[in-house]
């Protein structure tokens, strides 16, 4: 592995910096971070998808349980890791482990502001005041703590949020096309068709409590109900997301997989603890210890000191122009988010012969898909040695509860 990209090669490189005409209060920019924009078409519809939708960020929570990544990932010093940017949340809990580079990509150039404005508040806030900038504890003073952090940021992303300072006061956290849905249309319905079950499930604190709940007269209407919240027109019509499931096999009923998957993790762990658990029936985190890592006490004091240290680079492209950036054999670890969603299977074929090229042997591979994960072609899976243990553990405890997942490593 060389210790450098090289530097004729036209993209990143790994000692660049922001230029001075570009970097106000430039003693204030994070010396490690690296922004560029990919114009290439590698993937044609995955960049497709994105045409002609209006500037707003999908996802701003870490709706993606990060433990599972760094499980499976081991991520730590020297490793360099390519990673999907989405809420950010996942990137940032990696780069608190201290590896050499983080790669994050995402075509949505929003979500890059959103982990640009995690990473400076970081940077610049205390804990406390981390969460109550971000919308976890209330605040009146956001905008005046965003003059604070805005120094920190590239000029596209402070002109993003000038623009948008609804986001900031309303608190950012929640402020996503997904948070939003999952608050203004998830969790009312919920509350009107059983709103004392739902106080009951999250205030319960073991899974007995739990498992009470779940025997009682009417939980079966109950399931049939939010069945029919979880059907392809419904979702179709509030979410605008459908994008997670055009390439969900059709075999496949959506509504019952998800009422399966999401009723089958409360079966077995307390709703309270799953910080996905508390969006889905809260719109909000109402308990401070569901968390993603990065946004506990411990994890933001490593995640502060791994951030002088550890070089991130933001790609705003597609994951396949993303990797195509990169020589081979370069990265030691792929956390690919629920990117084959989105995928047909020609671009899904093309995106892992990218991870087979620029992965080290032995690199780890953590990708996940919504409700379904797709097999590999067989020119790509020989060189892919499966965990199906892994796999099924993290089906099965993933705290965002809907996904599927294939682990493994290169040979």
């Amino acid at each position: 592995m060389t210790d450098r990209l090289p530097t004729a090669r036209e993209g990143i490189r790994p000692d660049a910096r922001p230029a001075e005409s570009d970097r106000p209060g430039a003693a204030e920019v994070a010396p490690l971070l690296v922004r560029e924009t990919i114009e290439r078409d590698v993937i044609v519809n995955e960049r497709a998808l994105w045409r002609g939708r209006r500037e707003h960020i999908s996802y701003t929570a870490c709706n993606e349980d990060s433990a599972c990544e760094l499980q499976a990932l081991a991520p730590g010093p020297g490793q360099r890791i390519f990673c999907v940017t989405a809420g950010g949340g996942r990137v940032l809990d990696l780069v608190a482990s201290g590896p050499e580079e983080v790669w994050a990509v995402d075509l949505n150039p929003t979500q890059n502001h959103l982990l640009e404005l995690k990473v400076a508040g970081t940077q610049a806030l205390t804990f406390d005041e981390q969460l109550a900038f971000l919308g976890v504890r209330p605040s009146r003073q956001r905008l005046a703590t965003y003059a604070r952090v805005r120094p920190r940021l590239t000029p596209a992303a402070q002109g993003f949020f000038d623009r948008h300072p609804r986001l900031l006061r309303a608190g950012v956290i929640y402020q996503g096309d997904l948070e939003r849905f999952l608050a203004r249309v998830i969790v009312p319905v919920l509350r009107l068709l059983r709103p004392v079950w739902v106080r009951r499930l999250m205030a319960a604190r073991t899974v007995a409590e739990q498992e009470r709940l779940f025997r009682e007269r009417g939980t079966r209407i109950w399931r049939a109900l939010v069945a029919n919240l979880a059907r392809r027109r419904f979702l179709d019509w509030f979410s605008r997301e459908s994008r997670f499931w055009c390439y969900l096999p059709p075999e496949i009923p959506l509504h019952t997989r998800v009422v399966s998957k999401v009723f089958g993790y409360l079966e077995s762990h307390v709703a309270r603890d799953s910080h996905f658990a508390n969006l889905l029936f809260c719109g909000r985190y109402v308990n401070e210890a569901s968390l993603p890592r990065h946004l506990q006490p411990e994890g933001f004091a490593e995640l502060k000191a791994a951030l002088g240290r550890t070089r991130l680079h933001l790609l705003t492209g597609t994951v396949g122009d993303g990797l195509h950036q990169a020589p081979e054999h370069f990265f030691d670890a792929f956390a690919l988010s629920d990117i084959g969603s989105y995928l047909d299977d020609v671009s899904f074929a093309s995106l892992f012969e990218q991870v087979v090229r620029t992965g080290r042997s032995g690199a780890r591979i953590c990708s996940r898909g919504i409700l379904y994960h797709r097999e590999l072609p067989a020119d790509v899976a020989r060189h892919v040695h499966r965990l199906p243990e892994l796999e099924r553990a993290f089906a099965r405890d993933d705290a965002s509860m809907v996904h599927e997942f294939l682990i493994g490593e290169l040979q």
